[in-house]
């Protein structure tokens, strides 16, 4: 059987390919990309994959966001890792993220009770929304238990934020500090909107 070949579409300014021989085409919703062509400092993205024994993070996706983001859409979703409770916090992988008065507990869970940081114990999934500070720190603005309902993606991480650097000789993009390593198996898209 003969491949068919598609003329690029034209869609919000990207080129969307389709390519029948392989039986894959894209959605209208993202668009592949390469990494290291088209991720830049500064640009929103949204970063999954599988911590390693060092301080690196294995992508399993990365996808650049389009949007009009403010100070507080950043996000991180993981496990506690440690307690800070005299800095009113903890940690995911190595990111320090602080609550103070303002912070909203949440759960999804009907049985559990999730009312402030003496709530938090390392090893609870948890997916916390706030800002990313200029000395490295997260200050959540909601932090919500995600133990029962995410408990599928234990042992992974999404940060969504700003990348903060891109180094192609590593093959490495670091977002809030931590350095997320693209292989040629990581799934890298592009939203369009």
């Amino acid at each position: 059987m003969k491949a068919r070949v598609y003329p690029p579409v034209i869609l919000a300014g990207s080129i969307l390919l389709a390519f029948a021989h392989y039986g894959w085409a894209q959605t209208k919703s993202s668009v592949k990309i390469d990494v290291f062509k088209t991720v830049k400092p500064g640009q929103w993205v949204q970063v999954e994959g599988v911590p390693q024994k060092e301080t690196t993070v294995m992508a399993k996706k990365i996808k650049i966001l389009t949007g009009d983001f403010q100070n507080d859409d950043w996000e991180v979703f993981g496990t506690v890792r440690a307690l800070q409770k005299q800095d009113k916090g903890f940690e995911i992988l190595l990111l320090k993220i602080r609550s103070d008065n303002n912070t909203a507990f949440e759960t999804a869970s009907p049985t559990k009770s999730f009312k402030g940081l003496d709530d938090v114990k390392p090893g609870m999934l948890v997916e916390v929304e706030g800002t990313y500070l200029k000395d490295g720190t997260f200050l959540a603005d909601e932090i919500q238990d995600e133990t029962e309902g995410k408990a599928d993606e234990a042992g992974t991480v999404t940060f969504v934020g700003k990348a903060e650097k891109v180094d192609p000789g590593k093959r490495t993009v670091t977002v809030m500090g931590v350095e997320f390593q693209i292989t040629a198996n990581t799934q890298a898209k592009s939203a369009i909107k």
